[in-house]
């Protein structure tokens, strides 16, 4: 195993010293899940947490009353980010994980602030990560508002069953599509009606014929809801809520749009009024950074932890968007076996077990030392911005 100098001694001496308050905050956030943009409690306590130990805290960031950006440090030099999360799933809790990385971030970021070698420590507290309430991504708004544009290094990572350094996720986007028609009395003036249902049910095998001629990195998946309740009623209106995901955000805008044509056709062939919208932020595939990957990979060594280095899959998280901002990498670390999956059951019993607390440690452990490797070396830092300026091919 390599050896460890003196300063990432100190380091994992202050994760160690954290390490109880760590677990407390962490189970109290599980106790009481909260979905997207409703995270109060659970931001807060993370917010308290930093701003207790010497941050400067700003809340409701942008308008977002959950999001917040807390900084230790001059300003000036070298620049490093920890993301946090914090949402929890409808009907499952923190399955996912959220209560254990986001109290990872926070401790990774006090830790460092404690032997602050140089530069300013960041954490940025971002809701609704989840793609299941509306407007969901909150790291979408804080990437387009330029608030990553500086940094030498955002650093976030994330609860699996294995630890990843390299997961190849994809660019997703989550349509509503809606049919406006005309009701009618089904039996006795059918003819004087137009039916939404029916031109949403035409739009769903027309949109199935598309699959055939997409690449095969896209998916298509989705749901007809609000159809009404009387059978013997026209519907009047009905919605389409669907899923759209494709591995480069190009290969995502373009089929959107077949889609969405795909649909307001159905909707005027039968008559009916068609809108669409975005009932969350669009997600961008993730940008890997390879030497901050190479730097949070040789910190593993220093732990002992082992890891795969990539792996296959069709996940998506607004992670993607900051990663096309500033030089990013969102590794994943182990919470209990590879039998684990995310958004289960099984998942959140172990987001507030033994396993679950040995992987948060291990993240901020390995988070932390790989913040002090940018604010404490200058090479690694124009690696890292070299390689997230020449990078396009999605590495």
């Amino acid at each position: 195993m390599p050896e460890l100098s003196h300063e990432k001694k100190l380091l994992l001496d202050e994760i160690q010293t954290l390490s109880g308050q760590m677990r407390e905050t962490a189970s109290a956030i599980f106790a009481e899940p909260e979905l997207g943009y409703q995270e109060f409690k659970s931001s807060a306590r993370l917010a308290d947490f930093l701003e207790s130990n010497g941050f400067k805290v700003e809340r409701n960031l942008l308008d977002m009353p959950t999001a917040f950006h807390a900084s230790f440090g001059s300003g000036e030099g070298p620049q490093v980010a920890f993301l946090a999360e914090f949402d929890a799933l409808p009907g499952l809790g923190h399955a996912c994980g959220h209560n254990l990385f986001g109290t990872a971030a926070c401790g990774a970021a006090v830790a460092l602030a404690r032997h602050l070698p140089a530069g300013t420590v960041h954490v940025f507290g971002t809701p609704a990560e989840e793609g299941n309430v509306r407007d969901a991504g909150g790291k979408v708004p804080m990437a387009d508002a330029g608030l990553f544009d500086e940094m030498d290094a955002v650093i976030a990572a994330h609860a699996e069953g294995r630890t990843i350094l390299k997961q190849q996720l994809i660019s997703r986007a989550n349509l509503e599509m809606d049919f406006k028609g005309k009701a009618a009395h089904a039996a006795g003036a059918p003819e004087k009606g137009i039916n939404a249902m029916d031109a949403a049910a035409l739009a769903v095998m027309g949109i199935n014929s598309l699959r055939q001629h997409m690449t095969r990195d896209v998916r298509i998946h989705g749901l007809l809801t609000d159809t009404g309740t009387s059978i013997n009623t026209i519907p009047e209106f009905a919605r389409l809520r669907y899923g759209v995901r494709a591995r480069k955000p190009e290969t995502l805008n373009n089929a959107i749009e077949r889609v969405v044509n795909c649909a307001r056709c159905c909707a005027m062939a039968l008559g009916c009024q068609f809108s669409y919208r975005h009932s969350a932020h669009p997600y961008y595939t993730m940008r890997h950074n390879m030497p901050l990957l190479h730097a949070f990979a040789a910190n593993l060594d220093l732990l002992g932890e082992d890891y795969i280095e990539e792996v296959q899959s069709s996940y998506s998280t607004d992670m993607g968007n900051v990663s096309f901002k500033a030089p990013s990498i969102h590794p994943y670390i182990s919470i209990g076996g590879a039998h684990l999956v995310g958004h289960t059951p099984e998942f959140a019993e172990a987001c507030n077990g033994e396993g679950g607390f040995k992987g948060m440690i291990l993240a901020a452990k390995s988070m932390c030392l790989t913040g002090f490797d940018v604010l404490t070396n200058e090479e690694l830092r124009k690696a890292a911005r070299k390689a997230f300026e020449t990078l396009d091919d999605f590495d």
